[in-house]
């Protein structure tokens, strides 16, 4: 098949050599330059000859797509009788075509995609028959950017590694590349862990907008159903971000909706959901949508092996027999949240096991006790304080800030307008029993009281002047239950607030990251002075949310960070799907032009953080 060289556009193209004649002059140049003696001479012709690989590997790449279009027809749309007669020897002419592309030009993306996604399609094909077998040799396609096609490498510092091992070429006649000796081996594009928001969020978004195979995006949650982690919120809490059914009127929508085009306020009819009504809008979602999603299986650890992830799970059967598989996949999505990993061990407190984490309670109103103290005063505390109040019940507040009187531009770091006003209520003159609202103060340690119960020790911190501004009114609590010496605040002055019952820790959540993910996610360290405020601590990730540590992996949900911007509610962090959806297809092969542009429409496609305000750090 000839083609043009590429030079200037003024030359015609009817003037210009095709790449075999282009070659032959080349080499005929050598040829003699060699036989004069002069080397030099001889092998920068060669070099120049050889300048024309990269457009024979496009060639051959374009011959391996044609050989491979028909087949892969076939195998979608012909009846199984047919189906059962192609086996792997039918793909050898599309095999060797972008083997050997990638063998003229080791640096071509696509053909090493290509070689990959071919080798995982052989994988699940039938055997050769003996007298067609076929042996492939190895080929070492090492180089470098040749993982993804979008600049990964895979394994832990280091770029692929193929040779013995590699499956381009690795037991073309069993399929079972990477060394895994299992006859059933099944490669899945993505798994997603986690089917709450994020993971059913992200999972629509790469399945029914980025367009990859229901089948081969795995979600796994390790509860019985989908949104297990909103099934175990306290039964009076609720989400503090309004939902409003907006659809057909303004370019937004509904604050709480995980796709576009859905909302939890027109399918529940709540503006302020409960955990179980927002768990069964996302159970309904991944029905309508297909998704395969596989409850009761819990993630026991992740490993990269080679441009692959092995997933080893424990899954639990409905009569509780648990059986332990590895599963297997191009990329991992981490979605696992921040709820069901709660921060019991704030640092520098004493005493955090004789406290029960808000988390833990599944009922204000039926939580044994009738006198509380809640240390920690951001939505948590303020919710804990509302819902105890409202079931009658007295409580006291201790918090490092006076976050109920905070004010910034961003969302994320003042208290929410719904949890504002709730607080108000609960501390107006005339309701009763009234919480007492105490900032700021650090709690040093919690101690059972000699007497009974409990003492919780705290210090007073610096005076905080926070300036409130416009028509917002401070919020003061209740009747102080301190004396009146202690309630001259004095930095570092101690103070003792006695509970008849264990403190409540509303101290926020460590995440799934930071306490089941650490070997895939590098964390900011808070002494870099890059890494301070919500993003000490944070999981380091590149503009396209996947991992700095374990590339291959992306984050997905509230834990993600960009600087001194924090996704943590559903309207911010669902803006961030598509952005991992088009590096994933993009490293798949797929064309993601036209989702892309769809998604930028939905306003779902976050890439350009000029347009976010943020005032982390004055709230954390």
């Amino acid at each position: 098949m000839a083609s043009t060289a590429t030079l200037p556009a003024s030359v015609p193209a009817s003037l210009q050599p095709t790449i075999a004649e282009g070659i032959e002059e080349h080499n005929h140049k050598a040829k003699a330059l060699l036989e004069a003696g002069d080397f030099a001479g001889a092998a920068a012709e060669g070099s120049r000859a050889l300048d024309v690989l990269p457009d024979l590997a496009d060639i051959s790449i374009v011959r391996g797509k044609a050989l491979l279009a028909p087949l892969l027809d076939c195998l979608m749309t012909a009846d199984e009788g047919t189906k059962s007669h192609i086996c792997r020897q039918d793909f050898k002419g599309a095999y060797d075509a972008f083997r050997l592309a990638l063998i003229m030009d080791p640096n071509n993306t696509m053909a090493a995609m290509e070689l990959e996604r071919l080798s995982e399609l052989l994988k699940r094909m039938p055997d050769f028959t003996p007298q067609q077998n076929v042996e492939v040799e190895d080929v070492d396609v090492s180089g470098p950017d040749i993982s993804h096609g979008h600049g990964h490498q895979h394994g832990p510092g280091s770029q692929h590694e193929h040779g013995a091992d590699c499956e381009h070429g690795a037991d073309w006649k069993h399929g079972h590349g990477h060394g895994h000796e299992s006859d059933a081996y099944e490669m899945l594009d993505v798994i997603i862990i986690g089917a709450g928001a994020a993971g059913i969020g992200s999972g629509f978004m790469l399945t029914n907008v980025f367009g990859l195979d229901p089948s081969r995006v795995m979600l796994l949650e390790r509860g019985e159903a989908v949104g297990t982690s909103f099934r175990k919120w306290p039964e009076e809490m609720r989400f503090i971000s309004p939902s409003f059914n907006q659809q057909g009127w303004t370019n937004s929508f509904d604050l709480n909706s995980v796709v576009y085009g859905t909302s939890p306020a027109f399918t529940l009819h709540a503006q302020h959901p409960s955990g179980e009504q927002y768990a069964d809008y996302l159970s309904e979602l991944a029905e309508a949508a297909k998704l395969n999603v596989k409850t009761r299986t819990e993630v026991l650890g992740v490993k990269p092996d080679g441009n692959v992830f092995d997933v080893h799970v424990r899954t639990a059967s409905a009569d509780g027999a648990q059986k332990e598989e590895t599963l297997h996949a191009r990329y991992v999505v981490w979605a696992a949240g921040e709820f069901q990993y709660p921060r019991e061990k704030p640092d520098g407190m004493a005493g955090a096991e004789l406290c029960v984490h808000n988390s833990r309670v599944r009922s204000w109103a039926q939580h044994p006790g009738d006198n509380f103290v809640v240390i920690g005063g951001y939505e948590s505390g303020a919710d804990a304080a509302v819902n105890l109040a409202k079931a009658g019940k007295q409580c006291t507040v201790l918090a490092s800030t006076a976050a109920w009187n905070v004010q910034t531009a961003d969302p994320s770091t003042e208290l929410a307008p719904y949890t504002g006003q709730r607080l108000r209520d609960v501390t107006a003159a005339g309701f009763s029993p009234r919480p007492k609202l105490l900032a700021p103060l650090r709690v040093l340690r919690v101690e059972a009281a000699a007497e009974g119960g409990f003492n919780v020790v705290a210090a007073w911190k610096a005076t905080e002047d926070l300036q409130l501004h416009q028509l917002r009114k401070p919020i003061v609590g209740g009747e102080d239950c301190l004396g009146a010496e202690a309630r001259l605040p004095g930095e570092g002055k101690e103070v003792l607030v006695h509970t008849p019952h264990p403190p409540v820790l509303a101290t926020g959540f460590e995440g799934s990251v930071a306490s089941a993910a650490r070997h895939l996610f590098n964390l900011a360290d808070d002494s870099d002075d890059k890494a301070k405020g919500c993003l000490a601590g944070a999981p380091m990730l590149t503009a396209e949310d996947e991992s700095t540590k374990a590339p291959g992996v992306f984050l997905v949900g509230p834990s993600v960070r960009h600087g001194k911007l924090s996704f943590c509610f559903v309207y911010k962090f669902r803006q961030r799907f598509a952005i991992v959806a088009n590096a994933i297809c993009r490293g798949l092969g797929r064309d993601t032009t036209s989702a892309v542009e769809a998604c930028r429409k939905m306003n779902m496609y976050l890439d350009d953080f000029t347009c976010c305000k943020s005032s982390c750090g004055e709230a954390c």
